[in-house]
């Protein structure tokens, strides 16, 4: 699983993280907590009491991969930019949120993708990376 938090100066465009055929996006209504790492350390369950929209990605290589978009505090919308049903790429744009920080939760088949070494080290030492559109987080295992 790989969580990925966007500050508000952040670029809030997210994308696909690999090619393959998509589901349509459904929504949950929720409310609007802060994804800040202070508040998700005292209250881990902001990712699921907050509004969320949820997809399938059939990966040609990696099987499924549910792709979870979660808004947060100023976050008016999770808008979705791409047909469901169809052939998507690697790196085209899934969709973006209005402004304000808000948190995009990959959730892999187990075994099918190796996580950047990097991304797990940090995360055992309680630090946030920062990623970037294009930048390399996992390989397929």
């Amino acid at each position: 699983m790989l969580i990925i938090r966007l500050a508000p100066v952040d670029y809030h465009r997210f994308h696909f993280p690999a090619n393959g055929i998509v589901s349509e996006s459904k929504e949950i209504r929720g409310a609007y907590f802060s994804v800040s790492p202070h508040a998700v350390k005292q209250m881990m369950s902001i990712y699921w009491q907050n509004k969320r929209a949820y997809s399938t990605l059939k990966a040609e290589k990696v099987g499924d991969i549910l792709l979870c978009e979660v808004g947060a505090t100023m976050v008016g919308s999770i808008i979705q930019s791409y047909s469901p049903g169809t052939l998507v790429s690697k790196g085209q744009e899934k969709g973006l949120f209005k402004f304000g920080g808000s948190t995009v939760i990959l959730l892999f088949e187990k075994d099918k993708i190796s996580i950047d070494p990097d991304l797990l080290e940090n995360t055992l030492k309680g630090l946030e990376t920062t990623v970037t559109m294009g930048e390399h987080i996992g390989t397929v295992a």
